[in-house]
């Protein structure tokens, strides 16, 4: 009897593992898992002396980030990020810098997944030497040589993830 209650007692724990590891639930949603991958990439140039701080940019999905094979977030989907910060390159040679939040993407079922990580920092060419030894060796007029700007190329591939755990609609 013993052995049959602890039989008994495996198999139902077994058979609740199992029905929690699926992720297509019966009513046509799927479960996209805190700490999926998505990889995203800059739809277009970024210059670090063209943005403002509160900016929003476009990235777009550069692959179709699946759960157990059904697309939750499909391959050229749209992808919002904020300008934190941005400078452009100054005199003496100082350079421009931009850095980027990565917010949250757009899922198949039009809802916004928030994403966390993977946030874009570029800088620019440092001149500040540059411009010191040939303002003061050469002529004071090479101190006012800028350095340059920060520039983030069309399809820069940035690697984030989903925040929380969220339900996609099929």
């Amino acid at each position: 009897m013993a052995k049959l209650n602890a039989f008994a007692l495996v198999l139902l724990l077994a058979v609740a593992v199992l029905s929690m590891s699926f992720k297509i639930s019966g009513n046509g949603e799927v479960i996209l898992a805190q700490g999926t991958k998505v990889v995203l990439e800059t739809v277009s140039t970024i210059y670090s002396d063209q943005v403002n701080v509160g900016q929003m940019v476009d990235f777009r999905v550069r692959y179709d980030v699946k759960v157990d094979g059904v697309t939750a977030i499909a391959a050229g989907a749209i992808a919002k990020g904020q300008v934190m910060r941005a400078d452009k390159a100054k005199g003496l040679g100082k350079e421009g810098f931009v850095e980027i939040l990565i917010k949250s993407v757009t899922a198949k079922d039009g809802q916004e997944v928030i994403l966390s990580g993977g946030n874009v920092y570029q800088q620019g060419q440092d001149k500040q030497t540059l411009a010191l030894v040939l303002g003061i060796l050469v002529c004071i007029l090479f101190l006012t040589m800028k350095g340059k700007n920060a520039e983030v190329p069309a399809g820069y591939e940035v690697n984030s993830s989903v925040a929380a755990a969220t339900t996609i609609k099929l």
